[in-house]
Formats: structure tokens, C-alpha cells, sequence
């Protein structure tokens, strides 16, 4: 499997490499500016030129070091060529200024947890909307906080159930829809006047949104939305890993029936795909399901069997599907993205995939890498 080849982006202009970099983890209090910075220059040493961000990451943080990253990783008094690169960044949520703390301001999502959250350090607040004014100004203020004159596309983030009652996601809809708030109508002008390449849209399965997945709760929201937008990709992070693959349910064969891209988010499931044994490990930011669990290391047992990471088939496994075109795994230290690039071109035998769907661990009808 080509792992290297810029992969066409849904039915767009733009083409990204297999393997991007999460700039979302850059974000963590423990993290220095140093640190952020010199794992954003590890990931273009190691080849990355596919770069994810979101004003929602760090609340502005990510966009900041993911800027001021990319403009030193030449070294001083050098910037690489804008057209060298790709950048995502997310629209939907802005950030406003609050130098007083107005408790009024702070709502709540379905589940309870905060909403419209505010950061200490800089007195911003997040807020949702996905009206066209909005993600106009949403997407100059993104430019503002990477320095760049440009981004290469915008994803539509957290239209789900895990942040919006039923009642806000007809609202949010409405905002997006050409005959309501007109998002769907600026997303369109600025690719079609070539600012930006191509449109995506976030999809998450976590624990905020693990209710609507049981049925067809969250993938009929999809659809919706890409009724409403002509969407060139989904950002994919959960539904589709070694560990759980029910975006083949509905999300994947929509993709290949309108000629949809796919993005992978969080190829490792936040850890699990790595590390099973580690007693703190993570699935998708949580503490893990007893049979996740189990299932990890069941692969795990496969790939040691075959002098192979986990991890290196987790983050390879994706890119068999027809319509995925780059992972971006995360990161938080300058190794990281070096290892990320290691896992990507270990060779992984067909005996490990095999075995997989041998031990019912993936389904016979799912794709896998080829050695092609």
C-alpha cells in the first residue's frame, strides 16, 4: 500500500499526504511553547505537510503554536512556501473576548458538561455558530491567530448530539442552511472563489456522543448536513479504527456514493491502539470498555506474534478504505511525530490481517492494507 502519494481529497482540488500531524495535543498546560514548537518541526522533519487545527484546541492555543511552528521550522529568518503545505483548520465555534468573568455566558451540553467554556489565561470564550457571518469572521480570526494568509480547508466542527439538544441542532442546521443563516452559502462562495479548496465536516464518537451511535442516530445528522453542504470530506475520529468500525454502517458508503473524502482523527483511539497494557490508557479519551480491552490486546497478542506494533497497524489500517485519503494522529512530544512516521512505513504482514478477521476481530468484508 502507497503510503506516501498525496491522496486526492474527496472530489476537490486539494491532495494531502497520507499521513498528517493533530495539532490538538500541542495544546496540554504541561506542554512549553518550546516543546509545542519544536514537535511541530519534528513533524516536518519527519515529512508531515498535512496540518490539523481548530480555535476550539486550546482555545486558541493550538492555531497560535501550530502558526508560530510552521514559521521556524526552516530556523530563523526562513518560512517554507505556503504552497509546500496543507493546513485544516475548523469553523463553527469562535472565540470572544471576556475580560470579565459574566456566569451568564456559560451553558451546558447534553450530558453536563461545560459548553461555552472560558479560558482563565486569556479571558476568551468559546461560543457556537454556524451562520455565514460567523464563519467568515470565524475563519479571518483563524488566520489571525496562525499568521497565515490562508488556510487550505475548513471542517465544520461539533454539529452533534454530544454538544446540542435536539432542539440546538435544528437551530445550528438552520444557521448552516442557505435559507436560514447562510454557512453553507459562505463555505461555498470562499471555495468557489479558490480561498479555500475543499469543505469537511467533524464527526466524533466519544463518550459525549456514544448514545447516538448505538443506532443510526448520529449518521443520519450526516446526512443531513451533507444535504445541506457540499461536503468534500468527513473528519473522522472514533467510528472507524482497528477497534470499532461502524462507519461502514451508513457514514462510509455515503461517502463513496457522493464522492466524499475521508480524514482520520485519532487513528489510535486515543492510546489503546498503542499501549493496551499501560493501566492508565485511554479509549477515545475515557477509561476503556472491559471488551475494547480485551480486543486490543487480542490484536496486540497478533502483531507481537509477527514482530509488529499495534500501533503500526492501527495507523495503517485506515488508508485500505477507498475513500480515506490521510491519518493525523496527534502529538505531544517531538518523538512522537518521528515514531508516527516509523509505525506508518513498518512493513505489516498480510498474515496479521488475516489472523484478525480469522479471530473475528474484523469483519471478512473490511478492507486491509495490500502489500501493493
Amino acid at each position: 500500500m502507497d503510503v506516501t502519494t498525496p491522496r486526492q481529497v474527496g472530489k476537490s482540488n486539494l491532495h494531502v499526504n497520507p499521513l498528517g500531524f493533530g495539532a490538538g495535543h500541542i495544546t496540554h498546560p504541561s506542554i512549553s511553547n518550546e516543546q509545542a514548537l519544536r514537535t511541530v518541526a519534528t513533524a516536518w522533519e519527519s515529512g508531515v505537510r498535512f496540518f490539523d487545527t481548530a480555535p476550539f484546541y486550546g482555545l486558541g492555543s493550538s492555531e497560535r503554536r501550530l502558526g508560530m511552528g510552521l514559521s521556524g521550522v526552516l530556523g530563523a529568518g526562513t518560512v517554507p512556501l505556503r504552497e509546500e503545505y496543507r493546513v485544516n483548520t475548523k469553523v463553527g465555534k469562535a472565540l470572544v473576548p471576556e475580560p470579565v468573568i459574566d456566569p451568564s455566558k456559560e451553558t451546558l451540553t447534553p450530558g453536563g458538561h461545560v459548553k461555552t467554556v472560558r479560558d482563565p489565561l486569556s479571558g476568551f470564550r468559546l461560543t457556537f455558530d454556524y451562520s455565514g457571518d460567523a464563519i467568515l469572521q470565524q475563519h479571518q480570526d483563524s488566520l489571525q491567530r496562525m499568521g497565515l494568509c490562508n488556510v487550505d480547508s475548513l471542517t465544520i466542527h461539533d454539529l452533534d448530539q454530544g454538544n446540542h439538544s435536539p432542539e440546538q441542532i435544528e437551530q445550528c442546521l438552520n444557521e448552516l442552511s442557505a435559507e436560514g443563516g447562510g454557512g453553507s452559502t459562505a463555505l461555498h462562495e470562499l471555495r468557489a472563489s479558490g480561498v479555500i479548496s475543499a469543505i469537511g465536516c467533524g464527526v466524533s464518537m466519544d463518550d459525549r456522543t456514544s448514545e447516538s451511535w448505538a443506532e443510526s442516530e448520529h449518521e443520519d445528522l450526516c446526512e443531513r448536513i451533507a444535504d445541506c453542504v457540499d461536503l468534500d470530506f468527513f473528519l473522522i475520529a472514533g467510528p472507524y479504527t482497528l477497534l470499532d468500525v461502524r462507519a461502514t454502517r451508513k457514514l462510509l458508503p455515503l461517502c463513496e456514493e457522493r464522492g466524499i473524502g475521508v480524514v482520520i482523527g485519532t487513528p489510535y483511539a486515543s492510546g489503546l491502539l498503542v499501549t493496551p497494557d499501560d493501566p492508565n490508557v485511554t479509549y477515545m479519551y475515557a477509561p476503556p470498555p472491559e471488551d475494547m480491552l480485551k480486543r486490543a490486546k487480542r490484536m496486540q497478542v497478533i502483531c507481537e506474534r509477527h514482530g509488529v506494533p499495534l500501533a503500526a497497524a492501527a495507523i495503517q489500517f485506515p488508508l485500505a478504505h477507498p475513500t480515506v485519503c490521510s491519518v493525523i494522529p496527534g502529538a505531544r512530544a517531538p518523538e512522537e511525530p518521528v515514531q508516527n512516521h516509523d509505525y506508518m512505513h513498518t512493513h505489516v504482514p498480510q498474515e496479521v490481517w488475516q489472523e484478525f478477521k480469522n479471530e473475528g476481530l474484523l469483519a471478512p468484508e473490511i478492507p486491509t492494507p495490500s502489500e501493493s
